[in-house]
C-alpha cells in the first residue's frame, strides 16, 4: 500500500485561528469608563487633601482671671511666661498661676520665652491649660491641639474591654471564698504543695 502524497508543490498553510475583534465602539467605552472611574478616585483624594490643608476653626475667647478658671472648661488666660519645663510652661497674672500644656506638638522647639506676655486658650484639666493655641504680643499665633491618633475602639478587646466590659460579673455574682470551692472545674485541679519545713 503506497499513499498518494504529493511532495513536489508548496502545500497551502490552514486558514489562521479567527482572533476575537473588539469592535471599536467597545474598546472606547472601556477607555471612557476607566477615565471616569480614575478622575472620580483622584477627585476624592484631592477633596480629601484639601480638606485637611484648610485651617482648623478656633473659637476666640475673651482671657479670664487665672483663678476664675473652673475645672474641664474652655479657657482663655493671658500672662507673663514664668518657669518653662520642656513642653510645659507657668503663665502667671496678678490672681495667680497655672501649668500649661502644649503636649508632644511642643516638644520639638521653644514655644515661649520667659519673661514674654501671651494669650493661651485651650481647656482646664485637673489643673493644667491643655493649649490650643498660643498668641504672642508680637502677633504670632501657634496652634496645638488634640493629635491626631489612631481612632477606633479603646483597649485591646473594644470599649467595654473584654467579655461584655465590668457589667459582665455582675450576672454571675462574687466569686467563692478560697476555703469553699465547689465545682466541676475544680475537680481537675492539682493538689496543693505540702507545707514547707522550717
Amino acid at each position: 500500500m503506497t499513499d498518494d502524497i504529493d511532495t513536489s508543490g508548496p502545500k497551502a498553510l490552514p486558514p489562521p485561528q479567527s482572533r476575537w475583534r473588539m469592535s471599536s465602539g467597545a474598546i472606547g467605552t472601556g477607555a471612557l469608563a476607566a477615565v471616569l472611574i480614575a478622575g472620580a478616585a483622584l477627585g476624592a483624594g484631592g477633596t480629601r487633601l484639601a480638606q485637611n490643608w484648610q485651617p482648623q476653626s478656633v473659637m476666640l475667647l475673651q482671657p479670664t482671671s487665672i483663678d476664675k478658671m473652673a475645672d474641664r472648661t474652655p479657657v482663655a488666660i493671658k500672662g507673663e511666661v514664668g518657669d518653662i519645663f520642656g513642653n510645659k510652661f507657668v503663665v502667671q497674672d496678678p490672681s495667680g498661676r497655672a501649668l500649661v500644656d502644649t503636649g508632644p506638638r511642643g516638644e520639638d522647639h521653644a514655644v515661649v520665652a520667659k519673661g514674654e506676655t501671651v494669650t493661651v486658650q485651650g481647656r482646664f484639666d485637673r489643673g493644667v491649660v491643655r493649649a490650643d493655641l498660643i498668641a504672642h504680643a508680637d502677633g504670632r499665633n501657634e496652634a496645638f491641639g488634640p493629635p491626631d491618633g489612631p481612632k477606633g475602639p479603646k483597649g485591646p478587646k473594644g470599649p467595654k474591654g473584654p467579655k461584655g466590659g465590668p457589667d459582665a460579673r455582675a450576672d454571675r455574682g462574687p466569686p467563692p471564698p478560697p476555703g469553699d470551692r465547689n465545682g466541676p472545674e475544680d475537680d481537675d485541679a492539682p493538689p496543693p504543695p505540702p507545707p514547707r519545713a522550717r
